[in-house]
This record gives structure tokens, sequence and C-alpha cells, in this order.
């Protein structure tokens, strides 16, 4: 007991909430977890200032004192007795993450490289354990909004840094190819931009159809034409690809007269030279036959057969295809984390991955989407649209290894569910819930 109020006088708890509060603590009774989850919200911009050269020690560190604090302050609620009906991709995650722990115990004859291979696949799914201790329903609103300021925030930076002009390494261009700039901003690399703003982008287009605040409101119509041109910008084929089939899925899913509209659009924006010269590439037999020779179709099939040399668990977590295998092995990028995932943990281990993420989107499906009701449900919608649309980047890109597109692609999934749990958006469809609704907004319009 003195070790619980030790812990949570030091994290500056309101034992006095208005009484218009949820009986159920969130981020209102901890200042310290608060700015904490505030800080993984703006991810992107925190750890690029931190990783400035004054700072770059703090840089390397604030993650993971975030999850310190966080897992403390999850375990003192736990022990306190709070317990959450557990999300049931849950199940699956702990699979993949015992899973995962046991090929990391099996290759520790290269401990460096087992180690840092496991964190990377699942140190952010660890956040996402923690968080539904620390946000309650009510929290998720203004974290969707501090969300959506950031990504508006990062795409106007972008469209400055393309107006600009400023330069890109020759890399990020084909032979033979003139655009003005690759944009990249905070995330430094403009695949890793174009994966952000196809995770954001249908976010802000249901935040602005669902918003009441007219300030609000003409904020989101504002930042929707900057993050599309940020999308643009980043010239990157894999991102516009994965932003068009996710949106393709959720036209069919829920609005198919919006195919139509979605087909002129593309038609107009393939006819911008820029553009209209990436995607001829793309669709060129040449790009093809480069691919197969040296490009992705190469990597995969050299993934592929890393794994056929031992198909149910591969060859160990940190030894091909991602960052830990190019830096410590010296091996080749994958280009594609399922590829990876599949040469590193083999058919067993890719087949709990992509299971995890399926019962993931299942779940945002079925409690967030066509559970609820109401103007919240275009937010959801655009949630959903935009976690499709990584998972399907992560098919062409490593996405899953950069720290800003993990924590957010997972910190968004767990805040839907979260809203929409019986707590939240779930419970308004009775008077009850209704009135709830109605009282937290009091809160939040008074606070």
């Amino acid at each position: 007991m003195k070790i619980r109020n030790l812990v949570f006088e030091g994290m500056t708890v309101n034992p006095n909430p208005p009484q218009l509060r949820s009986l159920i603590p969130g981020l209102a009774d901890s200042a310290l977890v608060r700015w904490c989850v505030y800080g993984l919200m703006a991810f992107p911009i925190v750890d690029y200032t931190l990783r400035t050269p004054w700072l770059h020690p703090l840089g390397l560190a604030w993650d993971k004192i975030v999850l310190g604090i966080l897992f403390v302050y999850a375990l003192v609620r736990y022990l306190s007795g709070y317990r959450l009906p557990p999300f049931r991709w849950y199940r699956y995650a702990a699979w993949f993450i015992l899973y995962g722990l046991g090929l990391m115990f099996a290759g520790l004859s290269s401990p460096l490289v087992a180690i840092q291979g496991y964190r990377i696949d699942v140190y952010y799914i660890v956040y996402t354990l923690l968080i539904p201790f620390v946000v309650t329903p009510r929290d998720v609103p203004k974290l969707l909004h501090i969300g959506a300021a950031v990504a508006i925030l990062i795409a106007v930076s972008a469209v400055y840094q393309y107006i600009l002009g400023v330069p890109n390494p020759p890399g990020w261009a084909d032979v033979g190819e003139h655009i003005r700039t690759r944009v990249f901003t905070v995330l430094k690399s403009p695949n890793e931009l174009g994966s952000y703003m196809a995770l954001t982008t249908p976010l802000l287009v249901g935040m602005f159809l669902a918003e009441q605040d007219k300030w609000r409101r003409r904020l989101y119509l504002l930042g929707i034409p900057f993050a599309v041109a940020t999308l643009l910008f980043t010239y990157t084929r894999a991102a516009w690809v994965s932003f068009a089939l996710a949106l393709l899925v959720v036209a069919v899913l829920f609005e198919r007269r919006l195919l139509i509209g979605l087909v002129v659009l593309a038609v107009l924006v393939y006819f911008i030279p820029p553009i209209h010269h990436r995607i001829a590439d793309l669709l060129s037999p040449v790009y093809w036959i480069k691919s197969a020779q040296a490009g992705r179709i190469y990597r995969w099939i050299v993934a592929y057969d890393q794994m056929a040399s031992n198909p149910l668990l591969g060859v160990g977590v940190g030894r091909f295809g991602g960052a830990v295998a190019s830096q410590y092995l010296g091996v080749i990028y994958s280009d594609n984390y399922y590829m990876k995932t599949l040469a590193e943990t083999g058919l067993v281990g890719l087949t709990l991955f992509v299971t995890m993420h399926f019962a993931m989107l299942r779940e945002v499906f079925v409690r967030s989407i066509r559970g609820i009701h109401g103007r919240q449900r275009y937010i959801l919608i655009g949630g959903f649209t935009g976690l499709i649309a990584v998972l399907i980047h992560n098919s062409m890109e490593n996405v899953f290894e950069y720290a800003p597109m993990a924590i957010a692609y997972f910190m968004y999934a767990t805040l839907y569910l979260i809203w929409s749990g019986p707590h939240g958006l779930g419970n308004a469809s009775d008077a009850r819930g209704r009135k709830e609704a109605k009282m937290d907004a009091a809160v939040e319009k008074s606070s």
C-alpha cells in the first residue's frame, strides 16, 4: 500500500475529480502520464526534436522512459483492482510475443542480433497493452485532436519543403527522372512520410465530417488539402497504391457510390506530369524486369529462399530483411515486412503476425464501426481506412521498422477500440449513454 501511494503521489494524481467526471480514472488523474501520452501522439515531432545533436542522448532514451512510466502506472492500477475486458486481438498479440521470445532465446548465440531483432518486432505492441490502463473513452477525442493537429503541422511543413525545393539524395529518384523534390520533413524519409499521410489523411476527413465546433472544423478543412498534397509530394508509389486500395476497400464496404468519385480522382491525379511519370514507370515491363533482377521482387525471392531453409521457424529474429540484419550482418532489406517476418520467423511466425493484425482490424470494424452510429462513425471509418493503408504499405516497405509509424499505427488502433468500448461510444446507443456523452462534452468544453 505504501509503495502504491508513493507512486501515485509522484504522478500528481488528483484525488478529487470534478463531479461530472466518470468514475473510471483517466489522463486527468496524472499530469505525468498525461504528458507521456501526449508525447506518444506527437511522436514524430518529439522524437525528431530530441534526436538533434545536443539532445541526442535524451532522444535515445525518452520512449523507454515513457514506456517505464506507463508500465508502473498500469501495474499500480492493476494491483488496485482495476480490470479491463481484454480486446480479442490481444490473445493473438500474446502468442506472437511469446513465439518471438522463444526465437530470441534460440538465437542467443548472437545475443545483440537476437535481442534487437525481437525488440523491433514487439516493442511498440507492448505500448498498446498498457494504453487501456491509462486512457479512457473520454480522453480519446482530445488525443485524436492532438494527433490531427500533429498531422496538419507535418503536412504544412512538407508543402513548405516542396516550395523550397529541398535537395534530395541521388538515390531517391529513378534514373532519368526529374522531380522537384521528395518531401520528408521530421520523418526523414519520403516513404515513411507517405505512409504517415496515408494513415492520417482519412482520419482528418472523418474528423472534419464529424466535428461540430466551427473553428476545429475549419482547421481540418484547411488541413486536408495539405495532407493530400504531402502524400503526393512524397512521390512514394507504394504509399499511393496503398492509400488507393484502402479507399477502394472502404468504399466497397460502406458506400459503393464513392467508387465513381475515386475513379474520377485517380484519372485526374494520373495526368499530373510528375505523378504520371512515376505511375507509368511502375506499369512499364522494364520496371518489373529490373525489379526481378535487383529490386523488390528479387528481395522477396531471397527472403523466400531464406525461409525455405527452415520453413516453420525461419532463420531467427534479426537475421534477415530488416535494419538489424542490415546493420550487424550486412544483409539486404526485404522491402516487405511480411517477407521479412516470413524469413525470420517462418510460416508459424507469419501466420501469427497476420492473424494478429487481421483480428485487430476485424475488432475495429465490428466494435468501432458496425456497432456505432452518429457523426463519430465518420472518424472511425477514416481511422479504419488509414489502418488498412498502413498494412498494405507494409507489403512494399518495412513500415513497421520505423518507430513513428509503428507507434502511430498501434496507438490509433487502440484509441479507436477504447473509444468504442462499453464506457464510450458503445454505451451511447441508450439514453444513459447519450446523457453521459453530453456531460463529458460539457466537461471538455469547460476545461
